[in-house]
């Protein structure tokens, strides 16, 4: 910890405790995840409503899980990616006059307990600013988007909204589920994370889209990370503040104005072609002195992280980093098989009261083996990569991943219950799934794919194309299903084997020297 932010927090004195101890009390109640709101459990599934009494299920489009009607008026949706021939040359599409969104009409259909169909009244309607988003999801046929919620006589000015019976939010990611052929993991993955790490994720509820009258089929809206009090609820930033909160991401794709020059990207320790984007403070309020601040301070963090302090036994990386959340975000990573960590999505924030934190998660479309090339189930994917390669040297920091990942095993990721989850979810999407794939079912064939919407075979093994893609929903679940399975079953057996990280022959010459 610096002696700038020791000092401050020490004249804070008896009102630092205060807060502390309200912030105590507060995160209690975040600790169990069960209260999180469960679409599948909360709303009724298909047949708990019954026949619909309005149309007996003949309407057009008549199914229990909310209705988003997008309006474009025909404008061109930028955001969609391009490639120059020498494959460097890249970036995106504009609007028809260079937008980088469009302003479109947006209303909802989601009255709890009840069929909806695409002509009813709408729950919630106005205007946002609409584009494509994602990185690899780009370039999917089934659009990923952005909604960002505005007023209606004011587009510069944004307009809080409880989406789909969300929190009030003012920025929406539409995911549209498409190498996913489950159409379940971001859903499942978000909520086993928040019952996992015990804070703030992502809220997410299934809908079904219709964009400019043309049905598209099943997609997940989606709470962004953002600083606010409904999402990632840190101390607001205010001028002149010696002491800031911030959130930080390292990302292949970023704005170059917003990029640090952080430690393990200038000595060469970050994947290629990564960088540091500070999120906030947004860019309004990032001075000179604001983004002095945010690289000191995460600076030392990783300086400490590749000093000799980490082979010293005495856990001096604890004053700066938050052990619970690094402990806790590396299972989740490790068992849902996420090879992007360290290299894409990854966050990490600092409230001005407390430690420094890994996430909030994001990103698990490619969870379980569902990445374009094959992810092995027996091996540790992240021990030596990132801030893990060096948290792993720590002999605490593995002890608390083992007894930790233990306890997870027999509640929340344990596999009985696990196979009940996504049977539940199943379950209730109901004939969802198949209206979905009235629309997308040709791509259960993997010769109508571009190569950047595919799994790829395995040269290793020899297989075929068609046999490294699934053929139907039910492949794909049950491929799903087996990885989660042999994934568990393999971390059971060898978890203990993160211990050769730590152990004090590995670094003797290190130390010695």
């Amino acid at each position: 910890m610096t002696a700038m932010r020791r000092g401050i927090i020490a004249m804070a004195g008896m009102a630092v405790c205060v807060l502390l101890l309200s912030v105590f009390f507060q995160d209690l109640g975040g600790q169990a995840g069960v209260l999180r709101y469960q679409q599948h459990r909360e709303q009724p599934s298909e047949e708990a409503l019954g026949p619909c009494g309005a149309c007996g299920g003949a309407g057009t489009l008549c199914t229990h899980l909310p209705i988003i009607h997008i309006e474009t008026g025909g404008q061109t949706i930028p955001g969609r990616p391009y490639e120059g021939p020498d494959r460097v040359t890249a970036g995106y599409y504009t609007g028809d006059f260079g937008e980088e969104e469009i302003l479109v009409r947006f209303s909802t259909i989601s009255e709890e307990g009840v069929w909806h169909h695409g002509d009813d009244a709408p729950t919630e309607e106005g205007t946002a600013l609409f584009r494509y988003r994602g990185n690899s999801s780009r370039w999917f046929t089934k659009g990923n988007f952005r909604l960002r919620t505005v007023e209606e006589d004011d587009p510069l000015t944004a307009r809080r909204l409880g989406l789909l019976g969300m929190k009030a939010g003012k920025e929406w990611a539409l995911h549209g589920p498409f190498l996913d052929k489950t159409l379940m993991r971001n859903y499942m993955c978000m909520n086993l994370s928040a019952e996992v790490m015990g804070t703030w994720v992502p809220d997410t509820r299934f809908c079904e889209v219709i964009l400019d009258g043309e049905y598209q089929g099943v997609y997940l809206l989606m709470e962004t990370i953002g600083v606010e009090e409904n999402r990632l609820d840190l101390r607001e930033y205010e001028p002149g503040d010696p002491v800031l909160s911030y959130l930080v991401r390292i990302e292949p794709y970023t704005n170059p104005g917003k990029v640090l020059d952080n430690f393990s990207h200038y000595s060469y320790r970050m994947e290629p072609g990564r960088h540091l984007e500070l999120l906030y403070p947004g860019v309004a309020n990032q001075t000179r002195q604001v983004r002095e601040y945010v690289q000191a301070d995460y600076n030392e963090a990783e300086r400490m992280l590749y000093s000799v302090e980490m082979l010293d036994g005495s856990g001096s990386w604890q004053q700066e980093l938050d052990m619970e959340s690094f402990v806790n975000y590396y299972i989740l990573m490790e068992f849902f098989g996420i090879n992007d960590t360290f290299g894409a999505s990854t966050y990490f924030y600092r409230d001005a009261r407390g430690k420094l934190s890994i996430g909030p998660v994001w990103d698990y479309n490619n969870a379980f083996d569902n990445f374009l090339r094959p992810i092995s189930s027996q091996e540790f994917l992240l021990s030596q990569r990132g801030w893990y390669a060096k948290l792993t040297q720590d002999r605490e920091f593995v002890e608390q991943v083992i007894s930790r990942y233990r306890q997870l095993r027999r509640g929340v990721l344990s596999e009985e219950r696990l196979v009940a989850y996504e049977k539940e979810i199943e379950a209730w999407l109901g004939s969802a799934v198949d209206r979905n794939f009235s629309v997308w079912g040709w791509t259960f064939d993997p010769e109508q794919l571009s190569s950047r919407e595919r799994q790829r075979p395995d040269p290793a093994t020899g297989e075929t194309l068609q046999e490294a893609n699934p053929s139907s929903y039910k492949e794909a679940v049950a491929w799903m299903m087996d990885y989660i399975i042999g994934r568990g079953r393999w971390m059971d057996e060898h978890i203990e084997s993160l211990r050769q990280y730590c152990h004090p022959s590995r670094f003797a010459n290190q130390m010695l020297g």
